[in-house]
Parts: C-alpha cells; structure tokens; sequence
C-alpha cells in the first residue's frame, strides 16, 4: 500500500476543519432554531430489511483458471522431460 504523500495529508487536514466549522455553524443554527421556535421530534422507527441471497457468477474466472491449469501442466511437462534429457 503506497505511502499518503504530504499533499494528501495537507488535503486530509483541510477537509478536517472545514468538517469541523461546518459542524460548528450548524450547532449555532440549531441552537438559535431552538431559541425561536420549540420543534417535537417524532420518533423514528427503522425497519429491518428484508434478507436478500445474493448471487455471485464466476463463469469469467473459469475460463482463467482453465487457461492457468493448461499452462501449469505444460510446464511440468517440459520439466519431467528435461530432467531425463539433462541425465
């Protein structure tokens, strides 16, 4: 995993604050919304999702494997008859 360079961390940092004075400009909006107006929260009620089986299709990485298990075989061929020849 390569290294984060000094210009990402100084990107990184730069987006650190402007989170954090976002954050702070929206605490001061809410707290002067709250000051004007009294707001009732609902509750809110998540409900769970549904389980999904989810397919996976590897037809593309047969193809590689059959491909890898051809050359692999090829080479040990060569090898076994090399080592009768080199004898």
């Amino acid at each position: 995993m390569p290294k984060k360079t000094r210009k990402m961390k100084q990107r990184a940092a730069m987006r650190r604050t402007t989170q954090v004075a976002q954050a702070q400009e929206s605490e001061q909006a809410g707290i002067e919304a709250q000051e004007e107006a009294p707001v009732r929260m609902r509750p809110t009620f998540s409900t769970p999702r549904p389980a999904t089986t989810t397919t996976f299709d590897y037809s593309h990485i047969y193809s590689d494997l059959k491909r890898i298990a051809l050359f692999a075989g090829f080479f040990f061929a060569v090898l076994i008859i090399l080592s009768f020849v080199i004898k």
